[in-house]
């Protein structure tokens, strides 16, 4: 189902489809696509939502160019995705003065030109530039080094290609910030500028080293968004599913959950673990889907075979002949669970599939289900053989093609109660009691 957005704009709400989130330091940008093709950015700082754009052209210097470049980029049915967004919510679009006016008012200096810098695609160049001199040299002039440098620091994260940040970087008041900040490793244990460390470690592809000082920022700020994200890109390494459970019940649908959860399932170190959260979820065709193609991790055969028997046929019709060496692989030293759980599998399959495709998937099984199956193709243009193949279709559950062969049964022979019984039978099984009291009722006027 396509995710979708609510955009307001003078008291006008606007419906869009989501492209795709990407995640680049502090920022996520949502891309949306409106009815009539026009292109809107969403821009959420840290946990919260800032703007939206009207974006026609990308400028190849510009904050969003290398955020589309190099963040992490997630489609629009994402876990991820969704869970940033809110559906029911309407976000506003607002001109630059009324962004810059709001920013003002929530945010320290520090923060406020390091978000306005994030629209430097829309917003002119020269009056970002010229909030970032007049409040660098506030703090100058009051002899406040520390705090210009910092300005200038984060400021260049947003935008290092600034002439006059660059040049101020180099400037000797401030060789020994410059020093200090070059050694990340104390900068991290005295963790006195996270704006700045969570920009360096986003493009050091947080290091393991520094996961837990993030985390807890993170926490401190309740930024559940950034610390889901966080722990979904290092849970390999992390390997603390329990907290990564507790922020997707939060933010996640139960489906979303799932999602998520097969997502990592594949390379995570423990996949017992993630195996007992989609049991939980009943999120058994990801279990399936994990299976078919991890033949080795099969060790619990019970719950493989209630995976089976969840899954819907339509799902188990993508993955079939994957399904079906899979299970000659996992049971090839028993063949009565093999016949067992072929039989269960191909009542599901001869639903959609044809049963000579089955037939050929099995090629080189001599099991009694392959015996019936080849029988089941012979009987299938032999008009004298319909009550033979009616009873094969009925053990197998086919009941509406079970039907098709005791009708025409009954025309050949209708004083014979046997084709009678089983019409109602298969009627019963199929839920239409009506249908199948009519033909009890025929069983009860014909002559024993």
């Amino acid at each position: 189902m396509m995710t979708t957005i609510q955009l307001m704009h003078n008291k006008k709400t606007m419906r869009f489809d989501v492209v795709q989130m990407t995640i680049y330091k502090q920022t996520k940008i949502v891309e949306a696509i409106g009815q009539k093709n026009q292109s809107y950015y969403l821009f959420f700082y840290k946990d919260r939502y800032i703007n939206a754009k009207k974006t026609t052209s990308i400028r190849l210097q510009s904050f969003l160019k290398n955020a589309l470049q190099y963040g992490y980029t997630f489609t629009a049915d994402h876990p991820l995705t969704k869970a940033l967004l809110t559906e029911e919510k309407a976000y506003r679009l607002t001109s630059n003065n009324q962004m810059v006016q709001k920013l003002s008012n929530k945010y320290n200096e520090t923060e406020m030109l390091y978000v306005l810098a994030m629209f430097d695609n829309y917003v002119n160049e020269k009056k970002i530039q010229a909030l970032c001199k007049k409040t660098f040299y506030n703090y100058r002039r009051n002899g406040q080094l520390k705090k210009a440098f910092r300005i200038l620091a984060n400021y260049a994260q947003v935008r290092p290609q600034d002439m006059f940040a660059k040049d101020m970087l180099q400037h000797f008041d401030f060789q020994k910030y410059k020093d200090q900040y070059q050694d990340i490793e104390q900068l991290t244990i005295e963790w006195s500028d996270p704006l700045y460390l969570e920009s360096v470690y986003f493009e050091q592809k947080f290091p393991d080293t520094v996961i837990n000082f993030v985390i807890q920022q993170y926490h401190k700020d309740n930024r559940k968004f950034d610390q889901l994200f966080l722990i979904y890109m290092k849970c390999s390494s992390l390997e603390v599913v329990s907290k990564l459970d507790e922020l997707c019940q939060e933010l996640l649908s139960e489906q979303d959950q799932i999602a998520l959860w097969e997502d990592l399932l594949a390379s995570y170190p423990a996949p017992k673990t993630i195996i007992e959260k989609l049991v939980k979820l009943n999120g058994y065709q990801a279990i399936l889907k994990y299976y078919l193609h991890h033949h080795e991790a099969i060790e619990d055969r019970e719950l493989f075979e209630k995976s089976l028997e969840s899954v819907s046929t339509d799902q188990l019709i993508e993955d079939y002949q994957p399904l079906l060496q899979a299970l000659m692989l996992t049971y090839k030293d028993d063949t009565a669970q093999l016949e067992r759980v072929l039989h269960l599998t191909i009542k599901k399959l001869l639903q959609y599939l044809p049963l000579k495709d089955i037939i050929t998937s099995l090629k080189d099984t001599e099991l009694p289900i392959m015996q019936k199956l080849r029988k089941m193709d012979k009987l299938t243009d032999n008009p004298d053989q319909q009550f033979a193949l009616g009873e094969i279709y009925y053990d197998l559950e086919q009941y509406d093609q079970a039907i098709a062969c005791f009708e025409w049964e009954m025309e050949l022979a209708p004083e014979d109660p046997a084709p009678i019984q089983y019409l109602y039978k298969s009627y019963l099984a199929k839920g239409d009691k009506e249908q199948a009291n009519t033909y009890k009722q025929l069983m009860v006027n014909i002559p024993s």
